[in-house]
């Protein structure tokens, strides 16, 4: 009742989902290839099945990367045996094979799942792409939040891209990414990435369903890239400025028809600490409310040696009677209004200045150097931003 590729790919789903090792996966394939007919075309080791499903796009690449986090060892640095900033070599010790050949292992390797094969396949499905039309004719009409489609981001974007907003299959992503560990060990200090990204076109009991997120990056550890995660980024942001300027040619099971496909990065989904990765805007500190800004209204606390925020009676309406009561508060009265949020033309002048400088370990001249910058950035008024963020490198999200 199975083909040889349904047969194949519900074995390597269970693998999988069990943690089968490729050992033991060898050998139950070996068991199964002999109870069935011998005419039978299973495959019989885990590398036929891996090669199999690799024919279909299903795959990813393996990307060297500095131990470092300062640079990707691809287009101009892919012959590359040491880091050009850092000088660490790319390779471990040479492992010694049973025939004695010399075989050479990264220190760090990122795996990246290609954007650009995934979105075709899911129009290649009739079922699938009539689903990511279904907020053209959904938008609510009660006044309430009942999917994406209803939010300002949403409309910002009709009201901006008329061409891009006119094909109900264009898509609209969001993207996600925490660190955790793989290892289940409270013990073991090690923190992996990955980044997930959502498509927004589906049903809102669809968006957020397990087989609709779509494992982009897995950045490995030990420890979290922190700041350095625009290096391991620029594989996704180069396939998603490919979609949004000139796009890539699918067809549309649905419709029967060829067409071009555009997607567009609607927002990013994180929690806190990472948010600073990455937008690089301070998440602890003097200043780090990403809402007030320069104008967080902080104050150390030299025993317990920490920040506490204050200020909180700036939002409340102006003839509020928190503002009078001092006695319940810090002893003043707050007349200040509540602080002006920064537009978006005003984040992007802001950081136009910034030179990145990737890389964990600097030496002492390179961290001095890199304490002048910042002061020099807080002189001119910037004092917000660690980093220019890479999704700056995005077309439409370059405020004009």
């Amino acid at each position: 009742s199975h083909t040889k590729l349904s047969a194949t790919v519900l074995l390597f789903k269970h693998k999988a989902r069990n943690g089968i090792s490729d050992t033991a996966f060898t050998e139950l394939l070996k068991l199964l290839k002999d109870m069935l007919p011998k005419e039978n075309m299973l495959p019989d080791s885990t590398y036929a099945t891996k090669k199999l499903l690799k024919s279909f796009g299903l795959g990813y690449k393996q990307i060297h990367a500095c131990v470092n986090d300062c640079c990707l060892f691809r287009k101009e640095l892919a012959n590359s045996d040491f880091c050009p900033k850092c000088g660490k070599s790319r390779w471990k010790k040479n492992k010694t094979t049973k025939d004695g050949k010399q075989t050479k292992i990264p220190m760090k390797v990122l795996r990246y799942f290609p954007l650009i094969p995934r979105l075709k396949r899911m129009f290649a499905s009739p079922e699938t792409s009539e689903q990511l039309r279904w907020h053209n004719s959904r938008k609510s009409e009660d006044g309430k939040f009942h999917h994406p489609v209803d939010s300002t981001q949403w409309a910002t974007i009709d009201r901006m891209y008329h061409s891009f907003a006119s094909d109900p299959r264009n898509l609209r992503l969001g993207i996600a990414s925490d660190g955790f560990n793989p290892f289940g060990d409270w013990n073991c200090g090690y923190s992996c990435w990955p980044v997930f990204l959502v498509a927004y076109n589906f049903p809102p009991w669809l968006c957020m369903h397990k087989d609709n997120m779509m494992l982009s990056l897995l950045i490995p550890g030990p420890r979290q890239p922190g700041n350095d995660i625009d290096v391991y980024l620029q594989p996704l942001i180069e396939d998603l400025k490919k979609l949004w300027d000139k796009g890539v040619k699918a067809y549309d099971a649905y419709s029967r028809s060829e067409f071009r496909l555009h997607a567009i990065l609607m927002w990013t989904i994180n929690d806190f600490p990472a948010y600073g990765n990455l937008a690089g805007c301070p998440v602890k500190g003097k200043r780090a409310c990403p809402v007030c800004g320069v104008n967080t209204c902080s104050i150390w606390l030299p025993f317990s040696k920490k920040c506490a925020y204050m200020g909180h009676r700036r939002f409340l309406e102006p003839n509020h009677e928190y503002r009078q009561r001092k006695n319940l508060f810090d002893g003043t009265i707050e007349n200040r209004q509540r602080p002006q949020i920064q537009t978006g033309v005003q984040i992007f002048d802001d950081v136009q200045d910034i030179i990145n400088d990737w890389g964990k370990k600097l030496k002492k001249e390179e961290k001095g150097e890199r304490k002048r910058k910042r002061k020099t950035m807080m002189k001119k008024g910037c004092t917000m931003w660690k980093k220019r963020s890479i999704f700056f490198d995005l077309p439409y999200w370059k405020v004009k």
